[in-house]
């Protein structure tokens, strides 16, 4: 076990807390650092609004669920926003309208974790970059804090973030090679308006919030500066760029041991033309029309598709659909199918957990972005040469069809993978993000801090 010391004697094991936000997205990354906390003997809790204690109970990680509550008639509203963001062109609009949701949640966030933490003091706090509540809440007790960034780099503040006028902002529909020289020259500006934005949609609500809680307001662009930063990913899918030491690249939180399949699905997968698998997300609600497209899309004689669908939408599919296509509401071991050796390509949302999921696999990608920063995900997979980026606003069937075999015809998105997968590795993952969790316990940040003139 690892236990504190006090006068050379042994007391209790230590304590991590972990908390994120109600998207499984983001709890997933958290729930693997704290089971590998968890087998080093450390004492691990996952502190969730009631919601989603399931799907941390039903993990079995040998972790603590802590509750946070209810978060009541938000849980439709978040339903509706799913729906609009799906369906909205605008991809910030879709990004504004969830970070407003989450807004709601900072009053329940804060004083749940306040009531845990005063009651059962965790000797480090590990929150996801969006559980902004449960950040104040570590500077008001005095605990330390990590940071996880379970999206991509670009995240992170432009405030934090060295200049890297070669690169795309945030939900710019830019990749990396469209940034041309009048665009570097006008960088900087636009990385002064981002922080303007930042300021004015996140900035100003947040510090509402902790005004109602009796505590000072704060630079919401820079509050991360001196904090230790988990980004789940890693350069090679990443765009490459200089870093502050406090800004770790870990890369994806993996699972170690890809489950087996059952025998129907192996048998299935095995037996026929090649596979392509297909699910986006457990966030999107896609419109009739736009499930019709897929499902046209999908038909085809050359290969078959599996569709993991959420069952609410299973009433909008059309009446009749391909003899090719399988859908299921729920898939056991996502991972595993993308592993399977005829399962040859992904059709995917770009969330982030499943591009790395894929690229673990070894299974290339056709990319439909819906909302927020997916489709810069999907810039990033492209650019990596590992897969195709499709547009939602202008997706046909033909267009899906055509994207996907030529996926399944050229072998050079498969052959960039394993570069990819070594930069995973190196990177450390879940072992990794344990290591600098131990580190900040066990002497904080303060020599990897920049000092300051007061």
């Amino acid at each position: 076990m690892e236990y504190c010391r006090h006068g050379g004697s042994m007391e209790r094991p230590r304590y991590a807390l972990f908390t994120a936000i109600p998207f499984v997205g983001h709890l997933n990354p958290l729930l693997r650092q704290a089971a590998e906390l968890a087998q080093r003997g450390w004492r691990v809790a996952v502190a969730t609004h009631e919601e989603i204690r399931g799907h941390v109970e039903g993990k079995h990680l040998g972790v603590e669920h802590v509750s946070l509550g209810s978060y009541g008639p938000m849980a439709q509203t978040v339903e509706q926003l799913e729906g609009e963001a799906t369906l909205d062109p605008s991809f910030i609009r879709g990004a504004a309208a969830i970070l407003e949701w989450l807004n709601g949640l900072w009053p329940s966030m804060f004083d749940g974790l306040r009531t845990a933490v005063r009651n059962d003091r965790p000797d480090v706090l590990i929150a996801d970059l969006f559980a902004a509540a449960a950040i104040d809440v570590a500077d008001a007790e005095g605990i330390p804090v990590a940071v996880n960034d379970a999206d991509l780099l670009g995240s992170l503040s432009v405030e934090i973030l060295p200049p890297a006028d070669h690169l795309p902002l945030p939900l710019t529909r830019q990749s990396r090679y469209q940034i041309g020289p009048m665009r570097r020259i006008l960088q900087p500006l636009s990385r002064r308006l981002s922080a303007l934005s930042f300021s004015w949609i996140v900035g100003r609500r947040l510090n509402a919030h902790r005004r109602s809680r009796g505590l000072a307001a704060v630079d919401a662009n820079t509050r991360l500066r001196d904090r230790l930063v988990l980004v789940n990913s890693a350069f090679g899918l990443e765009y490459p760029r200089p870093l502050p030491p406090l800004i770790q690249m870990v890369g994806p939180m993996l699972p170690e041991v890809i489950d087996s399949l059952p025998e129907d699905y192996a048998s299935w997968l095995s037996e026929g033309p090649p596979v392509v698998y297909a699910n986006l997300g457990t966030v999107a609600l896609a419109s009739e029309r736009f499930l019709s497209v897929l499902g046209e899309g999908f038909a085809a004689e050359d290969f078959r598709v599996l569709w993991g669908l959420r069952q609410s939408q299973h009433a909008l599919l059309p009446a009749r659909l391909p003899d090719n296509l399988r859908v299921e509401a729920w898939v056991p071991s996502p991972v595993g199918i993308l592993a399977h050796p005829n399962v040859k390509a992904f059709v995917s949302h770009c969330g982030i957990n499943s591009v790395h999921e894929s690229l673990h696999a070894g299974t290339p990608i056709v990319g439909i972005p819906l909302f927020g920063d997916q489709r810069d995900m999907g810039f990033r997979v492209q650019d990596a040469g590992v897969g195709l980026s499709l547009d939602k606003s202008r997706l046909t069937s033909a267009d899906l069809r055509q994207a996907i075999r030529r996926v399944l015809s050229d072998a050079s998105f498969g052959r960039r993978i394993p570069a990819i997968q070594s930069s995973f590795a190196l990177a450390g993952g879940v072992r990794r993000a344990a290591d600098l969790i131990e580190h900040l316990a066990a002497v904080g940040v303060a020599h990897y801090v920049e000092r300051r003139s007061r």
